[in-house]
């Protein structure tokens, strides 16, 4: 399969309408939050040309980087939780060891976890970004920020499925960042 990255919009909705496990809730959930740090960033930006200080200006302009390299990452773990995903359906079909399969129902949770925390991070941008935000942008700020907070909300649920299969350490730990980044969303 091509990498998401790589994809038209058009076949990356194909696959995923599809009836294939993958990709699914975790890769269009991170593939939406990438698209609203997207957006924030561009809010960002036009804001910043219209500033009415230097002092907005550098603020906006300095939320920038950090912005676009969400974004970038949020595309990665959108592949990335294809990646991990198959891995656990490869593990089941295969009749993996247990401790195969435990390390990929683990590495399932941490994707999604992952996208979580970065679309949580994004959500943070999107605040101090409105502090300043041009005007005319405000409906690619409200954009923006919607796509952040369905990317956490689509992660999470990823989360919350694939914790009944772990154990261990990794589920302690697992279950306790999610619960931390739930209490925030």
């Amino acid at each position: 399969m091509t990498r998401v990255k790589e994809q038209t919009i058009g076949n990356y909705l194909q696959a995923l309408a599809s009836t294939a496990a993958v990709p699914g809730g975790g890769s269009a959930a991170a593939l939406a939050a990438a698209m609203g740090a997207a957006l924030v960033s561009m809010v960002a930006k036009l804001s910043a040309k219209k500033a009415r200080t230097d002092e907005i200006r550098a603020a906006l302009s300095g939320l920038v980087p950090e912005l676009d390299e969400l974004a970038e990452r949020l595309l990665e773990l959108s592949q990335d939780d294809i990646d991990a995903y198959r891995a656990v359906i490869d593990g089941r079909k295969s009749g993996a060891a247990d401790t195969l399969l435990e390390r990929a129902y683990e590495r399932a949770a941490e994707v999604p976890l992952a996208t979580a925390s970065a679309a949580a991070r994004g959500l943070a941008l999107a605040a101090e970004t409105s502090k300043n935000a041009w005007d005319m942008a405000a409906s690619d700020l409200a954009a923006g920020s919607k796509l952040l907070q369905t990317g956490l909300d689509g992660a999470l649920a990823n989360v919350a499925v694939n914790l009944p299969e772990l154990q261990g350490e990794a589920a302690t730990r697992i279950e306790r960042a999610y619960h931390e980044l739930l209490a925030k969303a």
